[in-house]
């Protein structure tokens, strides 16, 4: 057991730290030793205090006591009562004190000695002041008062005459010594006094011997009386005297000797404390002097046991381990034969020698290694570089190919927006139709392409600027709803009536996800409906809202793993999909993307054959204090009739209208409905409404609003329904706004706070524009909308051109630049035309670069704004209204234009 240097240490550590712990105990019970002697030391010179203040206490108390025989002052007796009390807590104080079991006490009951004279002390003193108020009060009311009596009865007697004046004055002579005897008495109560008071009033019986009348028997009396209470007053103070100067001054000289007896055995048991006090500190020195030789000697011999027994062993296996460490032959090694930790490591040091010769090998084998990962990282560093020009050329090859298809899509597009204003046939115009929904999915491919490029390369920036949502869903609908005729699918559109109408973000990017999200399950639905689901959850501050968005389709569904594929670009759930419905596989992609890149959430459940369901949550913020979209909603009338076979409208709707009646089968509107205020009617088909319309028309022609809610219908029954019913009429899908709409028409109402605008399509413009553009048909095209707009225009077909006419003859009001031009571009046109001082000159940049830092750029070499091509008219139009004048005389200008 004791072969482990673990063991050998231990043991001596344990027997170190068992010394320490019983030097500790010692110097702790020394310490407590000395504590004690500290405190009775400290407690005896306390006592010792308290004794002689006990001795000065009882000299204050004679003190007082013959001040109070002198004077009888009450503050004399104020201040012995105040010395008796702390005589008293001095007492208890010694009696209590921490050591007073050591000045032995209760041998002679010194304290209780002292108590018994202390209370007589103060029961006589009591009795003297009893004693001195009775002589007050004899004085106040005897002896005196008897003078003046014994004068008034000579007073009267000489006035009868019944006494001779020369007796009369021999009396009032004796009387007044006898007074006078008295008074010297109470100053000084001498025996001398009362002789003379006895000797001054014996000649006064004799002279009163003989007479006999009533007033000298009086006088008698009063000399009587006067004699009682002379003797009355001398024995109180006889009295009084013998109890101060005998009595109370023997208690109190008792009592000193007591104090003094208490002190000497106080001031004995001081020094013994002390005595001890000191050998106890000189035992602790001691005690602690040799504990600490012995502590220094096991220390010593630890410190040689560990540099014999682990310090020199290892210091020679660490010397073997480094010539080992450096690839040093070593021979012999040291410590083989021991049988604990150092021997462990001595066979551990023949291990690794053992294995130095394999690590040698593992070297070579390892540099060997790191030639050919030179290699490898030279052809990863090509390769990296490689890829990086190939993303350098993808970025320049996405905005040439964007450029190169986007200029002649700019005059495809641009001719057949021009064609649609022409008169023409039904189907020349479903021609052109066509045409044009082709062109804008071309578009859509391209933005997708550009998008995720941008996405992918971290370079698409976010927009945060206030829109409306009644923009948005407005362009929803005109583009989803156009695709869902095409397959006679029903499209839901379901606003929370709450959702502030006004929101801060990307419009654009919002506008991407819907449209992307909401086009993908219309191209998924083969049929039945898409419904289209926003809510919001505003916080308590009013600032920020959660925008839910839910599109539900009843389309081909998909399973879990085609679920975790859609989002990946170019990819759609399996081949099959992509041949049949076709598509980039860029919409989901971009939709997941720019969900992350808003700091939202993309959910995603779907079953094969039963439809999808995408839920995304987005965070954005609101302008404070709004109105929910649908706030203000006028209430119907009470008393309107509501009719439904299956309710279209959603209940959050309905609950706005505050229909009280209950919800009647449709069958109920061919019977006589009465005179209601308002009726409304749900309709899912063509053909109910058609067989209901004679019915609908007749309660309509009695002066009754009838609004009509119909489901989905393709254009031409759109078309249809509207040409046969002039009321008020909601189709599927709806936004807010056309329900709002439509409740305040069916109410009876002008709604004043509605929004929407329709932006004047006649308005004419006045100004000369020069458009600079090299290619014809772009010429063509932007020509015929500057024209419809009421402009002349100049045609410069580079930018050199475009600053020559400018240098020429500056009377245009604004140009239209391309950028992209032979001889000279654009931006090199504009710095030109800057540095010639036009700087108030408004030049709109044309472009088809779509990216945003192509806008930026344009910005920086000094153009005014910038448009995307393909141009649309309403766009051109709304941008040019900001720099130039609206003409006049529009009509005659739109007519000279077209006649020119």
């Amino acid at each position: 057991m004791f072969h482990s240097i673990r063991i050998q240490l231990l043991t001596v550590l344990i027997i170190m730290i068992g010394l320490i712990l019983v030097q500790g105990f010692l110097g702790r019970a020394n310490e407590q030793v000395l504590t004690e002697g500290m405190n009775n030391t400290r407690q005896a010179v306390i006592d010792v205090g308290i004794v002689g203040e006990l001795e000065r206490d009882v000299v204050d108390l004679q003190r007082n006591v013959l001040i109070f025989r002198e004077t009888a002052s009450p503050s004399a007796v104020t201040r012995f009562e105040r010395l008796m009390i702390s005589i008293t807590d001095k007492l208890e104080a010694l009696e209590t004190s921490s050591i007073s079991s050591t000045y032995e006490y209760t041998e002679d009951d010194i304290l209780e000695r002292m108590r018994t004279h202390l209370v007589s002390y103060k029961e006589n003193f009591h009795a003297v002041v009893d004693d001195r108020h009775r002589r007050d009060q004899l004085i106040d009311s005897g002896s005196l008062v008897v003078v003046r009596q014994i004068e008034s009865l000579l007073q009267e007697v000489a006035e009868k005459r019944e006494m001779p004046a020369a007796k009369i004055d021999q009396l009032k002579m004796h009387v007044t010594e006898a007074e006078n005897a008295a008074l010297r008495y109470l100053v000084s109560p001498a025996q001398q006094n009362i002789s003379e008071f006895n000797a001054s009033l014996a000649p006064v019986y004799s002279l009163l011997e003989s007479e006999s009348s009533a007033n000298e028997v009086a006088i008698r009396e009063h000399i009587q009386r006067l004699e009682e209470r002379f003797l009355r007053l001398t024995q109180i103070t006889q009295s009084n005297m013998f109890l101060v100067n005998v009595v109370m001054a023997g208690s109190a000289n008792e009592f000193l000797y007591l104090s003094r007896e208490l002190a000497d055995r106080v001031n004995a048991r001081t020094n013994l404390i002390n005595r001890n006090a000191q050998n106890a500190a000189i035992g602790a020195r001691l005690n602690g002097e040799i504990y600490s030789v012995i502590a220094i000697i096991l220390a010593f011999a630890f410190a040689i046991f560990t540099v014999r027994r682990v310090l020199s062993p290892i210091r020679s296996i660490t010397s073997v381990f480094n010539q080992l460490a450096d690839g040093k032959q070593v021979d012999v090694l040291p410590d083989l034969d021991r049988k604990d930790e150092i021997g462990k490591l001595a066979k551990a040091a023949s291990v690794f020698k053992d294995k130095n010769e394999q690590t040698r090998s593992l070297l070579k084998n390892a540099q060997q290694l790191n030639v050919q990962q030179e290699a490898l990282n030279k052809e990863l560093a090509e390769s990296k570089k490689k890829a990086e020009q190939a993303t350098a050329s993808k970025s320049i090859f996405l905005a040439n190919m964007s450029h190169e298809i986007r200029t002649p899509l700019n005059g495809i597009i641009g001719l057949l927006e021009l064609a649609h204003q022409q008169p023409m046939s039904a189907m020349l115009k479903d021609y052109l139709d066509k045409a044009s929904y082709s062109s804008q999915i071309l578009v859509s491919v391209i933005n997708d392409i550009l998008d995720f490029s941008k996405i992918e390369a971290g370079k698409l920036e976010l927009e945060n600027v206030s829109f409306s949502l009644h923009s948005i869903l407005d362009n929803l609908l005109a583009v989803v709803s156009l695709r869902a005729q095409e397959k006679n699918l029903s499209v839901h559109l379901e606003v929370d009536p709450k959702l502030p109408p006004r929101i801060v973000g990307d419009p654009l990017r919002l506008s991407q996800i819907l449209m992307n999200i909401c086009t993908n399950a219309v191209k998924f639905t083969q049929q039945g409906a898409i419904n289209v689901t926003i809510k919001g959850m505003v916080n308590q501050q009013g600032d920020k809202v959660v925008l839910r968005i839910e599109v539900e389709d009843t389309g081909i569904g998909m399973t879990q793993s085609q679920v975790d594929r859609i989002f990946q670009p170019f990819t759609q759930a399996d081949g099959s999909t992509n041949r049949k419905f076709g598509g980039s596989g860029l919409g989901l992609t971009i939709v997941k993307q720019l969900t992350e890149l808003m700091a939202g959430k993309l959910k995603v459940t779907s079953m094969p054959n039963h439809g999808s369901t995408f839920v995304i949550t987005l965070p954005m913020k609101i302008q404070s204090g709004q109105k929910g979209i649908l706030a203000d909603l006028p209430q119907l009338p009470l008393g309107s009739c509501y009719y439904s076979d299956k309710p279209l409208l959603p209940a959050a709707y309905i609950e706005l209208l505050n229909l009280r009646s209950a919800r009647q089968p449709l069958a109920m509107v061919k019977n006589d409905v009465g005179v209601p205020p308002a009726v409304l009617v749900e309709i899912a088909t063509y053909a109910e409404f058609k067989s209901l319309l004679p019915q609908l028309s007749l309660i309509e022609r009695q002066s009754i609003p009838v609004g009509i809610v119909m489901e989905t219908q393709t254009g031409q029954l759109q078309e249809k329904i509207l040409s046969q019913w002039k009321g008020p009429v909601l189709l599927h899908p709806f936004t807010p706004a056309q329900y709002r709409r439509f409740v305040f028409r069916l109410a009876g109402i002008e709604d004043f706070e509605q929004s929407t605008e329709v932006p004047d399509e006649s308005t004419m413009l006045e100004g000369h524009i020069l458009l600079v553009e090299d290619n014809n048909i772009n010429q063509v095209v932007t020509g015929e909308m500057l024209s419809s707009l009421g402009l002349t225009f100049d045609i410069a077909e580079d930018g050199l051109q475009a600053v020559t006419k400018i240098n020429n003859a500056p009377v245009y009001d604004l140009v239209l630049m391309d950028v992209q031009m032979p001889v000279m571009d654009g931006y090199e046109a504009t710095r030109k035309i800057r540095q010639k001082g036009l700087s108030e000159l408004p030049i709109i940049g044309l472009s088809a670069n779509a990216m945003k830092e192509d806008a930026q750029q344009a910005m920086r070499h000094g153009m005014t704004d910038y448009l995307t091509k393909p141009l649309k008219r309403a766009a051109l139009a709304s941008m040019l209204k900001r720099f130039l004048q609206a003409e006049s005389g529009g009509q005659s200008a739109r007519n000279n234009s077209q006649h020119k």
